[in-house]
């Protein structure tokens, strides 16, 4: 029997606070934190290494990011989210996974646990809005590595199918019967992501896998496939 599709809960004005805004937040300011203490503390050698400008235009890329998040939050609290425009151009998804990953280094490491990118030998491209399709991903991923248990695995790849689309698999080990999706009990992340995925007619799917841990699929439809795969 296959397991249940969960839905994220829908959210009232008066759940989007600014103690949740700055959950939300962690992963993008966590990344900031992490790239300006590796410059602060020269852990890769003197501050002429060519590393140190890699690890700042890191920190830039994260400053925007979190500003793209305060506005979508924002918008979502007016109720205007669902009518904003998106800024579509081809997206590379191994890029955006390999970014991801890099964002969140810092945590990886800090919680133990072991993040496997299984990329195409041909990149797959879509027509996408970066910004909105990079958020979902950050934040299916950003709750995986928060749930899943020191020495764990996070697995992620890429499908594409002609008639059903495009996917965006994140697995994560866990402990069988735990709800894995948000520490703050309001799955705002959840929303916002599920919300981002339907502006490019696609979905956020979410199951529990039967051995422990959760299985996040971000799906786009077949019409924004461009190559790759």
């Amino acid at each position: 029997m296959a397991e249940p599709t969960l839905e994220p809960e829908a959210l009232s004005d008066t759940q989007i606070s600014p103690i949740v805004l700055a959950h939300e937040l962690r992963s993008p300011l966590g990344a900031a934190q992490g790239f300006a203490a590796l410059i602060a503390a020269e852990a890769y050698g003197p501050l002429g290494d060519r590393r140190y400008a890699e690890a700042a235009k890191q920190i830039e890329d994260a400053c925007r990011h979190m500003e793209s998040l305060i506005a979508d939050v924002v918008a979502a609290a007016r109720r205007e989210f669902g009518d904003d425009a998106l800024k579509e151009g081809d997206v590379d998804l191994s890029e955006m996974i390999s970014a991801a990953h890099t964002w969140l280094q810092c945590e990886i490491v800090a919680r133990g646990v072991v993040l496997h990118a299984r990329v195409e030998l041909v990149p797959v491209v879509v027509r996408a809005d970066a910004v909105r399709l990079r958020q979902a991903l950050l934040n299916v991923l950003g709750n995986a590595v928060r749930y899943t248990p020191r020495g764990g695995r996070i697995r992620v790849e890429t499908g594409v199918d002609a008639d059903r689309g495009v996917a965006i698999l994140v697995e994560n080990d866990g402990e069988p019967g735990v709800d894995g999706f948000s520490e703050s009990g309001t799955g705002l992340g959840l929303y916002v992501t599920r919300r981002q995925m339907r502006l490019h007619g696609g979905d956020l799917v979410l199951r529990h896998r039967p051995e422990g841990g959760v299985s996040a699929r971000l799906c786009l439809p077949a019409a924004r496939w461009i190559s790759g795969g």
